[in-house]
């Protein structure tokens, strides 16, 4: 695809790291390296947000039931923000231009506000708000954090996640635990949750194979790894509390990459019966929240 020349890339680097963003791309991650090899997906220079190696999701995550929630006695409908899905998907920031409020050579900080009130606003998510995206580098780690505030008049319902595609190197492995995993119905909304299956386990380190996964995992540790054997390197995914799902995304080999979404509430969590139970956070006015993981670098034993 041709590369867009106004979305312009900003460009960190620390020791073997080598990290990439395009404010005016939803403010996604283009490019992240370590020591030459691509530890995110590289960007293909197109104006797709999810052709880059990791988005942010705001206010919510993953697709809205319906392409509506209610709260309080009022139903609030969204529109359809992708041409690739029938419903509500991610949030409103990936879609969206970002200020680049501080830079660092080793770090960045990138800002959106959204305006409910302004022309179309609603129809994208009700409530105003504004959010700060804080990437730094140091020797061994990118660490990530976000910060919502709540700017309108009224309690608004909230969640954070990041949106990271892997690459599918030669040999990749991936290992987490989770209690639980939700089994989705015909629109890939959360049915039920039951046991991980033997084909889904990833409890102990194993290449991907192809489960065909596009499930939300509960009562993970927090912790990931990814593993690049013939690269001798290790990628450790380390949330922070409020964290405590995990999307994970495996299409066909063929596609050269996976995801694996650290998020801080169920997909659908505002059609459940019950949304703070499974993540959702209530923001009164004027209130925040944080959330923060770390994509950690090392050599496994063995592989030096």
């Amino acid at each position: 695809m041709p590369e867009h020349s106004s979305l312009t890339e900003l460009h960190l680097q620390h020791g073997d790291w080598q990290l990439s963003l395009c404010p005016a791309l939803g403010g996604a991650i283009t490019a992240l390296r370590f020591a030459g090899l691509d530890v995110l997906r590289p960007w293909d220079g197109s104006d797709s947000v999810r052709r880059s190696g990791c988005f942010v999701l705001a206010p919510y995550s993953n697709r809205m039931g319906g392409g509506q929630f209610t709260t309080d006695g009022q139903r609030y409908a969204l529109r359809r923000n992708s041409p690739d899905h029938e419903l509500p998907i991610h949030g409103v920031v990936w879609k969206r231009q970002w200020q680049v409020l501080e830079q660092q050579p080793d770090g960045l900080v990138l800002g959106y506000t959204h305006h409910a009130e302004a022309a179309e606003g609603a129809e994208d998510w009700p409530f105003s708000f504004r959010l700060e995206h804080r990437l730094h580098l140091d020797g061994d780690a990118l660490r990530l954090q976000l910060h919502l505030h709540n700017l309108d008049a009224r309690p608004m319902p909230a969640g954070l996640g990041w949106h990271p595609y892997f690459p599918r190197h030669d040999g990749v492995m991936l290992q987490f635990v989770a209690d639980q995993v939700w089994h989705g119905d015909a629109d890939q909304l959360p049915a039920w949750a039951g046991a991980v299956p033997s084909a889904w386990d990833f409890g102990v380190a194993r290449p991907l194979d192809e489960p065909g996964l596009d499930n939300c995992f509960a009562g993970w540790n927090r912790q990931a790894r990814i593993r690049w054997p013939q690269q001798g390197l290790e990628l450790a995914l380390e949330a922070d509390a409020g964290l405590d799902h995990l999307v994970v995304f495996m299409p066909p080999a063929s596609n050269g990459f996976f995801a694996v979404e650290p998020v801080s509430h169920l997909n659908n969590a505002l059609n459940q019966p019950d949304p703070v139970a499974h993540g959702v956070e209530w923001l009164a006015p004027g209130e925040s929240m944080q959330r923060s993981w770390t994509l950690r670098i090392s050599t496994p034993p063995g592989t030096a």
